[in-house]
């Protein structure tokens, strides 16, 4: 088993796994991410510009599955992000 971005992965199989990717923004001094879900990168990308902190990063979790309560909430995500990105990079 291999470890990449945090989530396990199975390695040696003849028929991969089909995961998917949550992105969220963390800070190397936040013990947990700051935020996210996310469904996509580009979302994330403006999570951490609504952050305005040259530390923020964006990290990927791969997983198995969601569940319609995480697909909304990162449906959301990205919609306020990005709300947010587009006001912070006129202002």
């Amino acid at each position: 088993m291999n470890i990449q971005n945090d989530a396990p992965t199975s390695t040696g199989s003849a028929c991969p796994k089909k995961v998917t990717e949550l992105f969220y923004v963390t800070h190397p001094k936040a013990p947990k991410a700051l935020l996210g879900p996310f469904l996509t990168e580009a979302d994330a990308e403006c999570g951490r510009v609504v952050m305005r902190n040259a530390a923020a990063q964006i990290t990927v979790r791969l997983v198995d599955a969601i569940d319609e309560f995480t697909r909304g909430h990162g449906v959301n995500n990205g919609r306020v992000c990005r709300a947010f990105a587009g006001r912070a990079s006129h202002g």
